[in-house]
């Protein structure tokens, strides 16, 4: 089964400045942000595409302070989408550059839709949200 074998994510100097950017608007912690932009950009349409990484001021993050104890969950994401988008799973180099990729596209996703932490209530679908109020309060 293939898997992500990344101990350590990168993030090009650019995608870390709008994470510092995202944290100082929302005082949301950078790997909250980035699960929410992961999952945002799972569901965007077509393939993201992994800009050239420079060794220059790239910030790595623990992969386990990135997605916590549900670190395999987003990898079982990553390759669902591998697999609806036909792009081959085999090599664990696939499943790191998809990975790292969706990471990258979240970041621009969530940085162009949030400017406050009151915007993040627009990133869940309305009707979600009307699932999720309790029938007293409507």
């Amino acid at each position: 089964m293939p898997e992500l074998t990344l101990r350590k994510i990168p993030f090009a100097a650019e995608s870390d400045n709008r994470l510092r950017m995202l944290k100082a608007r929302t005082g949301l912690d950078r790997n909250y942000l980035c699960r929410m932009g992961f999952c945002l950009s799972l569901e965007e349409p077509g393939i993201p595409t992994l800009a050239e990484e420079k060794s220059k001021g790239v910030r790595e993050i623990d992969r386990y302070t990135l997605l916590g104890q549900h670190g395999q969950a987003y990898v079982s994401l990553v390759l669902v989408w591998m697999e609806e988008h036909q792009v081959p799973t085999s090599e664990a180099t696939n499943v790191n550059a998809a990975f790292i990729a969706h990471m990258s596209r979240g970041v621009e996703i969530i940085a162009a839709r949030v400017r406050t932490l009151a915007d993040m209530a627009s990133l869940v679908p309305r009707s979600e949200m009307a699932g999720s109020i309790p029938t007293e309060a409507k």
